[in-house]
């Protein structure tokens, strides 16, 4: 069964709040999104359940799931800075709106087969990029798809996208050919593609938008200067990096080594710092980042198949680990709440295993809450207010 890819959506705009990274981490966490406005309810945490094709809302205050809403495939999701309308798309194509107000799904659009969906910051394009690269906008005020761009990335090649926070620019990333590829927004231009390391997987960009960190290759994190398009000296980080989230002052990247540690960098002087060692339950593997909106707190997912799975949060101030956070198999996205009291945890299972669970974590204790049940196979999640 086919998983979302992570993405970073760069939400700096005067009405977004927040955003978190992936393949997110606004700096954001791979693959997750907060965003706020005033059109929708009072906090609600949308997930993507890609096993059943369903959202499952869940109410913040109560952490009880509301009615299942049927989008007949949920792949990846995404959410506009004002919370009125959460896109849902399916990996054979399809779109489906959902108004936040009332929670029921507007009328499905086809855009072509999809490898992630991406809100621009003010709030006027969905960008559904492809499987192989091309770029499809979407009029969000009418949900009308325009022009699809080709971005000459190889079939089957993405592995990973990023919109700076003027959302001027999104930048591609060809795992296959080892470059990332701009494309201006405004005119639909194809700019010339960068070499980056080998393989190149997870992407965020700083707020300030002047710095794309692109993690590749067996160990190493190169930067690109989004305003010459230009790559520089590559930095040494932990074994295969999967995820980089940027604090919200724009100091400190920190890329997620698949195999035990977190190698944060100064992005003042790109120097890498002390790698900071994570246990891994169970034999598994690193799989997903988040920091709170205060940036004092990074919280790192992971596990193997041996039934164990937890969150490990970091003090960023001291760059040390505290005690794991025992949650479901398979945590995979993570998202904040936009006042930084609850974290959510998507646990999308593992091997056989099936999740149909997200974990909340409650930031002040770090302790877990009780598991809630939502669809089968979560995969991603946003959270609006």
């Amino acid at each position: 069964m086919r998983r979302a890819i992570k993405r970073v959506l760069c939400l700096t705009a005067p009405t977004a709040a927040l955003a978190l990274l992936g393949l997110s981490g606004a700096a954001a966490p791979a693959g997750a999104a907060v965003v706020a406005g005033t059109a929708a309810p009072p906090p609600t945490v949308y997930v993507a359940n890609q096993g059943s094709g369903t959202v499952t809302p869940i109410r913040v205050a109560t952490n009880r799931p509301g009615r299942v809403i049927n989008t007949h495939g949920a792949n990846y999701i995404a959410a506009t800075p004002d919370g009125a309308t959460v896109y849902v798309g399916h990996a054979a194509g399809t779109v489906t709106p959902i108004r936040t107000a009332t929670n029921k799904p507007g009328r499905t659009f086809e855009v072509g087969e999809l490898d992630a969906l991406l809100v621009g910051p003010y709030g006027k394009t969905l960008y559904a990029v492809g499987d192989d690269g091309t770029v499809t906008p979407v009029r969000i005020a009418t949900n009308t798809p325009g022009k699809t761009i080709s971005t000459g990335a190889d079939p089957a090649g993405l592995s990973g996208v990023a919109i700076t926070p003027n959302g001027r620019t999104l930048y591609l990333l060809n795992y296959l050919s080892d470059t990332v590829i701009p494309v201006q927004t405004a005119s639909h231009t194809v700019g010339k593609a960068i070499t980056v390391g080998s393989n190149p997987s997870a992407i965020a960009i700083t707020p300030d938008g002047k710095t794309a960190y692109v993690a590749s290759g067996f160990d190493t994190v190169t930067p690109i200067n989004t305003v010459t398009n230009t790559a520089l000296t590559p930095i040494t980080v932990g074994e295969v990096p999967g995820a980089i989230v940027i604090t919200p002052n724009g100091k400190t990247a920190y890329v997620l080594s698949s195999y035990g540690t977190v190698t944060p960098i100064s992005t003042a002087t790109n120097q890498a710092g002390p790698p900071i060692s994570i246990p891994i339950p169970g034999g598994g593997v690193l799989s997903s980042m988040a920091i709170t909106p205060d940036g004092k707190v990074l919280l790192v997912g992971g596990g193997g198949v041996s039934g164990h799975a937890e969150v490990t949060p970091v003090n960023t101030a001291t760059n040390q680990a505290g005690q794991a956070i025992s949650v479901r198999l398979g945590p995979d996205a993570i998202a904040i709440t936009p006042d930084g009291k609850t974290a959510y945890v998507v646990n999308f299972g593992t091997g056989r295993i099936q999740g149909r669970t997200v974990t909340p974590i409650r930031i002040a204790t770090l302790q877990a809450g009780r598991a809630i049940r939502v669809g089968l196979d979560p995969t991603d999640l946003v959270i609006v207010r």
